[in-house]
C-alpha cells in the first residue's frame, strides 16, 4: 500500500517545495519593498524638485498623500508614491511604483520612475522613452474622456502597468483631490439626509462613506464628483458636489454643492434654483451615467448656463465612475490578447507532439520547431525565465492582462510534476527548438568525458540555487542577464543576454541542447520537480531544495 501511494506522495512533496519558495520569497521582497517605498519619501532625494525642502507633512491616512515643507513650515508642494495601488497592475514580470509630484496648487508637474520590480530591459525601454512620463501632466489638464495613453512599444505591459498605477494614484478610484482637498463632513450630509449619525469609510465605494444612523445601520453612500471632474471648467473653474446614494450605492438620492472656483454670482443662480437642485433625485447610476440632456430636456440655469451644465456633466461623469468601480466577475477583468491566443495555440502544438507519434515524423518535428522560433521567438517575445517567473512569484501574477502567457507558465510548470513530461522544454520553448534546429549540422561532434558530464550537469541548479539565495537576501543581481532569452527581443535586450545566446548556439553545433543541458536554470526548475514514475525517488536535489528553503526561513 505505501509503494502505491509513494508517487502521489513525492508528487506532494515537490509541490509543496514550490510552493514554499514562492512564499519565501513573497515575504522577504515584501519586507525590502516597504522599506523602499518609506526611503523614497526622503527630503534629500526630493530636492532636485523642491530645492528648499525642510521636511515632509505627515500621511494622510486616506490617500497618502504628504506636503513638502520649507523652513518656516509653509507648503511648498506635495508629493506620494503610486504605491500601494500600483501593486495591483503587474507588467510583465511584477509592479512598478513612481513618485508623483505636485505644486503649491495641487498641479501635478512631474512623475518619475522609483523602483520596479519588472525585467530591467523592458524597464530600460520605458526609462528611454521621455514622452511617456510627461505625458501625465499634460492629461491632467485634458477632460477625462479624452486623455488616450501612450504605451511603449517593445515594453508593452510594463508601461502600462505604470501608466495603471499612476493613474489609480491620481484619484481614478481613491477620491482623492488636491484641488478639493476638505473630506465630506457629517454636517453637509446631515443638510441631505437628517437621520445620518456617523460617516465611515465605504470599503465597496473607493472615496466614498458609508452613512449610518443612530442604530448603525447604513442609510446611505456620500461621495462627490472631485477629482473625476477636476478638469471639468463651468464658467471659470471646476465645482464639487455631494452625491448622497442610497443604501446600495445605486441610485443617487440627493445632491448639493461643496465647493467650486466658478464665478460666485453664478454658483447663487444654481444654488438657488430649487428644480435644477432637485432635477436628478431618485435616478439610477446607470440612466444618470448615460443621461442625454437634450433629449431629456434637461435645461440649464437661466443667467448660469455654462455653470450649471458643467455640475449636470460633473454628476454624469462620476455616476459612470461609480459604475466602473463597481465589483464584477473575474472573467470581465481579463484582457485578451493576440499573443495569448498564440499561446494557447503553442499549448496545443506541445501536447499533440509530446503525445502522439508526430514527434517521431522528422518534417513535423521541424514544423513545429519553426513555429516555436518564429511565433514564440521572434513575434511574440514571451519566453518563460527567471526573470519572469521569479517576478511573479514575489508579486503575483498578471492574469488580467496576460491571461495566455499565465496558462502557459502553469502547464510547464505543473506539466513535469503529473505527465512526467518535460512539456516546456521539449515542445515549448523557442530558445531550445532553436538549438534542436541546428544540432548535428556539422560532422565533427564534442562528446564530453563521462566526469566533466556530472558536473556541467550541476551548473544550471547552483544558478537555481543563487538566484533563491539573491531573492532572499537582496542581492542586485539582473536575473536575465543569466539567460538568453532577451536576445530575442533585439531592442531590449542586454549584451549578457545576446552574448549568452550566441555561445548557446555555437556550442550546439557541437553538442546538442549544450545550453539546455549545462547553462539553463529554468531548465533545471522543471527538472527539479519532474516526476519520472513509480521508479521515482527522493533524491539530492529534493533536499538540497528543502535545505535551503529553511536556511530561507532562518534568514
Amino acid at each position: 500500500m505505501l509503494k502505491k501511494r509513494r508517487p502521489n506522495l513525492i508528487r506532494l512533496w515537490r509541490l509543496g517545495l514550490l510552493v514554499a519558495a514562492v512564499l519565501l520569497i513573497r515575504e522577504a521582497v515584501s519586507q525590502r519593498g516597504r522599506s523602499e517605498a518609506a526611503a523614497a519619501l526622503q527630503p534629500e532625494r526630493l530636492r532636485g524638485d523642491f530645492p528648499e525642502i525642510h521636511s515632509l507633512g505627515t500621511v494622510n491616512p486616506t490617500s497618502g498623500w504628504r506636503a513638502v515643507l520649507d523652513s518656516a513650515g509653509q507648503t511648498l508642494g506635495y508629493v506620494t508614491t503610486t504605491a500601494p495601488e500600483s501593486e495591483a497592475f503587474i507588467g510583465y514580470a511584477g509592479p512598478s511604483h513612481c513618485l508623483l509630484v505636485f505644486d503649491a496648487k495641487g498641479t501635478l508637474t512631474r512623475v518619475r520612475l522609483i523602483k520596479s520590480y519588472d525585467t530591467s530591459d523592458h524597464v530600460a525601454e520605458v526609462v528611454a522613452d521621455r514622452a511617456f512620463f510627461t505625458q501625465f501632466p499634460e492629461q491632467m489638464k485634458q477632460p477625462a474622456e479624452s486623455r488616450p495613453l501612450h504605451i511603449v512599444t517593445g515594453a508593452t505591459l510594463t508601461s502600462a502597468a505604470m501608466a495603471q498605477g499612476v493613474l489609480a494614484k491620481l484619484g481614478k478610484a481613491s477620491g482623492t483631490s488636491l484641488r478639493f482637498p476638505d473630506e465630506i463632513t457629517l454636517a453637509e450630509v446631515q443638510h441631505l439626509e437628517p437621520k445620518a449619525a456617523k460617516l465611515q469609510p465605504s470599503r465597496q465605494h473607493p472615496g466614498s462613506q458609508e452613512v449610518l444612523d443612530a442604530k448603525g445601520q447604513r442609510i446611505g453612500i456620500a461621495t462627490r464628483t472631485s477629482p473625476v471632474t477636476d478638469t471639468l471648467v463651468g464658467y471659470k473653474g471646476p465645482t464639487d458636489s455631494l452625491m448622497l446614494l442610497d443604501s446600495s450605492g445605486l441610485v443617487l438620492k440627493r445632491m448639493s454643492l461643496r465647493k467650486s472656483y466658478d464665478t460666485k454670482r453664478y454658483l447663487a443662480y444654481v444654488t438657488g434654483d430649487d428644480y435644477f437642485q432637485k432635477l436628478f433625485n431618485d435616478m439610477t447610476l446607470e440612466k444618470l451615467a448615460d443621461l442625454d440632456f437634450k433629449q431629456a430636456k434637461i435645461e440649464g440655469v437661466s443667467g448660469a448656463t455654462e455653470t450649471s451644465w458643467s455640475i449636470a456633466e460633473g454628476l454624469k461623469l462620476r455616476a459612470k465612475n461609480l459604475l466602473e468601480a463597481q465589483p464584477t466577475g473575474w472573467l470581465r477583468k481579463i484582457v485578451w490578447r493576440w499573443q495569448d491566443t498564440g499561446h494557447i495555440l503553442t499549448l496545443i502544438a506541445a501536447f499533440v507532439m509530446a503525445f502522439s507519434k508526430l514527434r517521431g515524423i522528422a518534417w513535423a518535428r521541424h514544423l513545429h520547431h519553426f513555429w516555436l522560433v518564429l511565433y514564440g521567438g521572434f513575434v511574440a517575445s514571451e519566453l518563460l525565465s527567471q526573470g519572469l517567473l521569479t517576478g511573479w512569484a514575489a508579486h503575483g501574477t498578471p492574469w488580467q492582462s496576460a491571461p495566455g502567457l499565465l496558462m502557459l507558465a502553469v502547464i510547464s510548470l505543473l506539466g513535469p510534476i503529473f505527465t512526467s513530461k518535460q512539456l516546456y522544454c521539449h515542445h515549448i520553448c523557442p530558445h531550445g527548438a532553436l538549438q534542436q534546429l541546428v544540432a548535428r549540422r556539422l560532422p565533427w561532434q564534442w562528446r564530453v568525458p563521462a566526469k566533466l558530464e556530472r558536473w556541467l550537469t550541476q551548473i544550471p541548479f547552483l544558478l537555481l540555487a543563487l538566484i533563491f539565495v539573491s531573492l532572499i537576501l537582496g542581492w542586485a543581481i539582473n536575473l536575465n542577464s543569466l539567460e538568453p532569452f532577451d536576445a530575442y527581443v533585439f531592442r531590449v535586450a542586454g549584451w549578457a543576454s545576446l552574448a549568452i545566446a550566441l555561445i548557446g548556439l555555437i556550442a550546439s553545433l557541437f553538442q546538442p541542447l549544450a545550453y539546455c543541458k549545462y547553462a539553463c536554470p529554468t531548465g533545471a526548475l522543471f527538472k527539479l520537480v519532474r516526476f519520472t514514475g513509480d521508479a521515482d525517488r527522493l533524491g539530492i536535489r529534493d533536499w538540497i531544495a528543502a535545505g535551503l528553503l529553511v536556511v530561507g526561513v532562518m534568514i
